[in-house]
Order: structure tokens, then C-alpha cells, then sequence
């Protein structure tokens, strides 16, 4: 049977409504304890334009594992709310450098 006729047959049998959602199996996301160091120290010491594709790529490299560009966006994003580095918004890409004045 398949999952279609499964669910067709398990509404059927409930008077028509709607079965209770399960909740979703998949883990929640655990950030390594160091991410937040590791992050700042490489953006003070390599400085230069830092974009979503350049943070996941130290995340790989770092952790063995990807990171969404959501999460590496949101990274950026909240240093910038911070104070700590300058959003560069250009029409055909957007990355941020650290703000003059910090320490490198």
C-alpha cells in the first residue's frame, strides 16, 4: 500500500478529519561550542570581504560539515548589528569587512 492510499484509508476510517501531524524526526541544529571564537579570530586575522560562501567553507573546513547559507548569513548579520564589521550591498553581491578600527 502506499503511503497516498495509506493516508486516504487512515482518513477514511477517522470520519474524514484530518490525522494529528507527527512532529519532525530530524535533530535540532548544535553549534560547536568555539564556532564564535573560531569566526572572529579568522575574520581578524585574514581580514578581507567576508561572504556567506567564505564563512561555510571555514565551517567545513573547521567541523567536517556543511553549514546553511542562512546560518553563515545570519553569522554576518549579527556582527554587523553589533558594531563589529561594514555591509558592503552591492547589486550583485553582498559581504562584510571588518569595520575600521578593530583590532586585527
Amino acid at each position: 500500500m502506499s503511503a497516498r492510499e495509506e493516508f486516504l484509508r487512515g482518513l477514511a476510517a477517522g470520519g474524514g478529519q484530518m490525522p494529528e501531524p507527527t512532529p519532525a524526526t530530524s535533530p535540532a541544529i548544535t553549534w560547536p561550542n568555539d564556532w564564535d571564537t573560531v569566526l572572529d579570530t579568522a575574520i581578524r586575522e585574514w581580514g578581507g570581504e567576508w561572504d556567506t560562501k567564505r564563512v561555510q567553507h571555514l565551517y567545513l573546513a573547521r567541523y567536517r560539515r556543511g553549514l546553511y547559507r542562512s546560518d553563515a548569513r545570519a553569522c554576518l548579520s549579527r556582527r554587523a548589528h553589533q558594531g563589529l564589521m561594514t555591509l558592503h550591498d552591492r547589486p550583485d553581491s553582498r559581504f562584510y569587512t571588518l569595520k575600521a578600527g578593530e583590532s586585527r
